[in-house]
């Protein structure tokens, strides 16, 4: 097995999972509460040859490999006006009910009132209230809507509702990606029921995606210059390879 031409194929095919990653933080930025994946870069052995979704690797033992992980830290929280948009200041999730009944968890507090008065998500699926059912508000006579710090909605001064919550220890191992921008839960155990202690809702706000986009362009320069420079390293492998052959072939039979 030539070493040097799997290492840079591998380099080249985690040079191009790299700038796939990037595209996929700057396609989201606009979304309000992405959060971003950031890779993981290993050249451990035993890294290289686990066989996992999350993991980029050529096979070769001694490639480079890169893996993902979704950075769950605070995005900036910046006022939308709308009654219905929240922001979590905090480790919190708002918990969202699926069309198939599953329950999950979404920083994205671009919420709305559907015309039957159950408060849902932009693709429709409702939030879920404190004790797990959808979150209802008569608003068809009109009134104000407060949403406390603590999520209990009021209407003209009467308490109707309290959004449900829940937090994690450790989200970047509980929480894998879903539809919609939305995280299932690994095991329902990881998840604990409430907001995290400190934590907010800001009401007519929302957080915006943790992803910088001067950040990944920077980023996306790098994975282009990791992309040729294992490129060359194959080129230059293959290169040495084909004047090696052409040598052994001219050389005068005894």
């Amino acid at each position: 097995m030539n070493v040097g031409l799997y290492s840079g194929a591998a380099g080249m095919r985690v040079g191009e999972e790299y700038q796939s990653l990037i595209s996929e933080n700057l396609s989201l930025q606009s979304v309000p509460g992405y959060k971003q994946t950031i890779p993981i870069f290993s050249t451990d052995p035993q890294a290289a040859t686990e066989r996992t979704t999350q993991t980029t690797h050529s096979g070769n033992p001694a490639a480079i490999s890169m893996s993902r992980m979704v950075d769950f830290s605070q995005g900036p929280v910046e006022t939308s006006g709308d009654p219905y948009h929240l922001a979590i200041e905090g480790k919190g999730f708002f918990e969202v009910r699926e069309a198939n009944g599953s329950t999950t968890y979404t920083r994205n507090g671009a919420f709305a009132i559907s015309p039957t008065g159950e408060l849902h998500t932009a693709d429709g699926a409702a939030v879920l209230s404190k004790g797990g059912s959808a979150i209802k508000v008569d608003v068809s006579t009109g009134g104000n809507v407060i949403i406390g710090s603590d999520g209990t909605i009021s209407l003209n001064g009467v308490a109707q509702s309290t959004i449900g919550f829940a937090h994690f220890d450790h989200p970047s191992a509980s929480l894998q990606p879903g539809a919609f921008g939305r995280f299932v839960a690994a095991r329902s155990s990881d998840a604990k029921q409430g907001l995290a202690p400190n934590d907010s809702v800001v009401q007519g706000s929302l957080e915006q995606s943790n992803a910088n986009p001067v950040t990944q362009m920077a980023d996306m320069i790098q994975a282009v210059r990791i992309y040729e420079a294992n490129s060359k390293s194959v080129k230059a492998v293959d290169d040495t390879q084909n004047q090696l052959i052409t040598n052994l072939g001219s050389r005068p039979q005894a």
